[in-house]
């Protein structure tokens, strides 16, 4: 990677399996079904902005200790292969870093534990051990490339010489400003293809190998144009990938279809 200096990983569902951080918390107080999956809703439909989906969203914590929400978070796990690869970047002198519209409560573990340079994140308010039911937004939903842009003012790099890894449709802002890109298991075509590389795996120890090793422009590109692990999608959706279950069918991660 001689030109490339920094690498910027998406967290949730990039670098742990959980696509998001805020709906495991409310699963795991029984209040996802019962208030949280109205504001998602409401916020898929337009009838809210971020702001007020997270605002809505951290309000139903208000009181609870910080230590209660920090424990559910450390249950989170890594990918496969993370802190391996993580090494691996670090050895080379590579900046590693973390852009996330998650919690400061796995993002700022997930820094300290894996030695990362940076972890820009959205941060849960608390006084006195207890939550004030208040969120700061530093990650909009689709401004993730302005926290790329804070990260490379930091460290005097410039976009082109980062390469932006992650798995939704909330990180093509920072494929499209970084020099290369990385879907890892994309939750979309449409996050597929605005990549450079796909990486359909479970597995990031894969990672490293299909990482380029110039900075040349021709390195950009689609996904398609190189990648690992062909990617199959459903017919009867158009938007999902098709994945593997236990019982080896190929089924739709996004409509459920089940190819026969």
């Amino acid at each position: 990677m001689a030109n490339f200096r920094a690498v910027i990983f998406d967290l949730d569902g990039t670098l742990t399996p959980v696509r998001s951080v805020w709906k495991y918390i409310h699963e795991a107080l029984g209040l996802w079904d019962t208030e949280a999956l109205r504001h998602q809703k409401a916020f898929e439909a337009g009838e809210i902005r971020y702001e007020e989906w997270c605002a809505l969203d951290a309000a139903h914590w208000k009181g609870r200790p910080v230590s209660e929400l920090r424990s559910i978070a450390d249950s989170i796990p890594y990918r496969d292969g993370v802190r391996e690869t993580v090494a691996g970047l670090r050895a080379a002198g590579t900046l590693v870093g973390v852009v996330s519209t998650g919690l400061n409560l796995l993002a700022e573990r997930v820094r300290d534990d894996l030695g990362l340079d940076d972890t820009i994140c959205n941060h849960l308010e608390w006084e006195a051990g207890l939550l004030t039911g208040r969120v700061g937004i530093n990650v909009d939903h689709d401004r993730k490339d302005a926290a790329l842009h804070q990260f490379c003012r930091r460290f005097e790099v410039s976009p082109a010489q980062v390469i932006a890894i992650g798995d939704s449709d909330g990180d093509i802002p920072m494929f499209e400003k970084a020099g290369f890109s990385v879907a890892v298991r994309p939750a979309s075509r449409r996050t597929a293809e605005a990549a450079s590389v796909v990486l359909d795996h479970e597995s990031l120890a894969g990672l490293l190998r299909v990482l380029p090793s110039t900075g040349r422009s021709d390195d950009r590109g689609r996904a398609g144009r190189r990648g690992v692990g062909a990617v199959n999608w459903c017919p009867a959706c158009q938007g999902g990938p098709l994945v593997e279950d236990a019982r080896c069918k190929l089924r739709c991660r996004l409509c459920h279809y089940v190819e026969t």
